[in-house]
C-alpha cells in the first residue's frame, strides 16, 4: 500500500468474470480492512496484439523530440518505428497502417526534403506530393483497403491564440480538400468536387469494402479566426469505383451545435470525435466521442468512453471488438490511451487505461500519447531507411 502497511490481493472467478478483494493490515496491531470484492470482466474477443502511437510534447511548439512508436500490448515492451532524430530534428505526424498491416505504413515527414514516407515490405520511399498531380501536399491520410490508392486531404493549417477564456490554442484550416493518389502509377488525382473553394474537407476515411469515402466537410468562410465559433464539420460522403469518384458528394450528417472530426468506420457502424466547432478537437475539453449507425443515420454519444475532459483519436481494432482512444482525463494535459471492448450491438465496455509495468508512469512519462491505431503485427524500424532519404 502506499503508505507502507503490507497488503494481500485476493481473486476469485466466476464464469467470464474475475473479482479482486484487497486485504491490508497494521504490522503492529494486525488490526487492518478488508475491500469489497471488484469485478473485471474478460471477454473472449482477441485483441490486435500491438498498438502504434506518436509521442509528443503536449505543446504547440515542442517537437523537436518525437517519434512515431509502437506498444506490445501483451508485454511492456515499446520500440521505435521512426524518430525524428533521422530527419535532422523535423515532424513526423500522420501515420496510417493498410487495415492495422504492419508492412504497409504511411507517415509525413516534415523538413528540408521531407514528404510522404511510403513504407511497404521494409522498403520505404519518399514522395513529395506538391510535386505531382495538381500540386497539393498530403496531409491525413486514408489507406484505401484494397491497397493501390490512399486518400489525402489537402490542408492549409495555421493556430491562433485566445487571449480570454481556457483554451490555450486553436489550430484551425484556411482551406482543405480530398485528392487520391494511385501508388500503382505514383499520379495524384484532385477531384473538382472535393477541391471546390466554397468548401473545406477534411479527414477522409474509407468504408471496409472501399466503396465510399467519408470525410469531414464545413463551408468555407472569408475570416476563420473570427468565425471559427460557428464552424461546425459536417459529416460527408462520395462514392468510389474502379479508381475514380463517382456521383455526387453527399451530406450525411451535420448539426448546427457540434462539429465532426477523425470519422472511424466498423461495419454499419462510424466513430466520430465530436467538438463544439472548429477542426481540432485536442484542444477543445468538451471534446467527445459519438457513434453512428449508418443503417438508420442514428448518432448517439458513445457515453461509456467519455469524460468531463478532452476525448480525441481513435481507431478500431481489426475484428472490431475493440476501440483505442486518446483522452486527457487524468490530468487534463497529458493525453493518455484508453482501450474498451465494443460488442457489436452499439454498446462499449468500461474503458481502461493501456497497461503500464508501474502505476507511476503514465504520472512520470512528460510525453502525450497522439493518434493511436491497432496494428495486427508487429512494425519496422525505418530510422536507418528515412535517414538515407532525407540525405539524398
Amino acid at each position: 500500500m502506499a503508505d507502507g502497511r503490507p497488503f494481500k490481493v485476493e481473486t476469485s472467478r466466476v464464469a467470464d468474470t474475475v473479482f479482486y478483494s484487497v486485504r491490508a493490515w497494521d504490522r503492529k496491531t494486525g488490526r487492518g480492512v478488508r475491500y469489497a470484492a471488484f469485478p473485471v470482466y474478460v471477454s473472449a474477443d482477441p485483441i490486435d496484439p500491438y498498438v502504434a502511437y506518436r509521442l509528443i510534447e503536449p505543446s504547440y511548439e515542442g517537437w523537436k523530440e518525437m517519434g512515431l512508436y509502437y506498444r506490445e500490448l501483451a508485454s511492456y515492451k515499446e520500440k521505435a518505428i521512426i524518430v525524428n532524430k533521422s530527419l535532422a530534428g523535423g515532424c513526423v505526424n500522420c501515420h496510417n497502417f493498410q487495415g492495422g498491416d504492419p508492412s504497409n505504413l504511411i507517415f509525413h515527414a516534415r523538413g528540408a526534403g521531407g514528404g510522404t514516407v511510403f513504407a511497404k515490405d521494409g522498403n520505404a520511399r519518399i514522395i513529395n506530393l506538391t510535386t505531382v498531380g495538381p500540386h497539393k501536399q498530403g496531409v491525413y491520410p486514408a489507406w484505401h483497403p484494397g491497397g493501390r490508392y490512399v486518400a489525402f486531404s489537402s490542408n492549409s493549417t495555421q493556430q491562433c491564440f485566445p487571449v480570454a477564456g481556457s483554451q490555450q490554442i486553436e489550430v484551425y484550416d484556411n482551406r482543405s480538400d480530398i485528392i487520391l493518389m494511385d501508388l500503382q502509377t505514383d499520379s495524384v488525382y484532385a477531384w473538382q468536387p472535393l477541391c471546390e473553394d466554397t468548401r473545406m474537407e477534411t479527414f477522409p476515411a474509407w468504408d471496409a469494402g472501399g466503396n465510399t469515402l467519408y470525410y469531414c466537410v464545413a463551408d468555407s468562410v472569408s475570416n476563420v479566426v473570427e468565425s471559427r465559433g460557428r464552424i461546425h464539420y459536417a459529416l460527408g460522403a462520395v462514392d468510389f469505383a474502379d479508381g475514380t469518384f463517382v456521383g455526387e458528394p453527399r451530406t450525411v450528417w451535420q448539426s448546427d451545435s457540434l462539429s465532426v472530426s477523425f470519422p472511424r468506420i466498423n461495419g454499419k457502424w462510424l466513430l466520430f470525435t465530436g467538438a463544439a466547432y472548429a477542426t481540432f478537437p485536442i484542444w477543445h475539453r468538451e471534446a467527445d466521442l459519438y457513434l453512428m449507425d449508418l443503417q438508420n443515420g442514428t448518432v448517439v454519444p458513445a457515453s461509456e468512453l467519455n469524460s468531463p475532459d478532452t476525448e480525441s483519436y481513435h481507431s478500431w481494432s481489426s475484428n472490431g471488438k475493440w476501440v483505442v482512444f486518446s483522452s486527457r482525463r487524468l490530468d487534463g494535459r497529458y493525453t493518455r490511451l484508453f482501450i474498451a471492448h465494443f460488442d457489436g450491438e452499439g454498446n462499449f465496455g468500461k474503458p481502461f487505461l493501456l497497461p503500464q509495468k508501474s502505476y507511476e508512469h503514465n504520472v512520470l512519462r512528460l510525453k502525450s500519447y497522439n493518434v493511436p491505431e491497432f496494428v495486427c503485427g508487429q512494425p519496422l524500424n525505418y530510422d536507418r531507411q528515412v535517414s538515407k532519404l532525407f540525405a539524398e
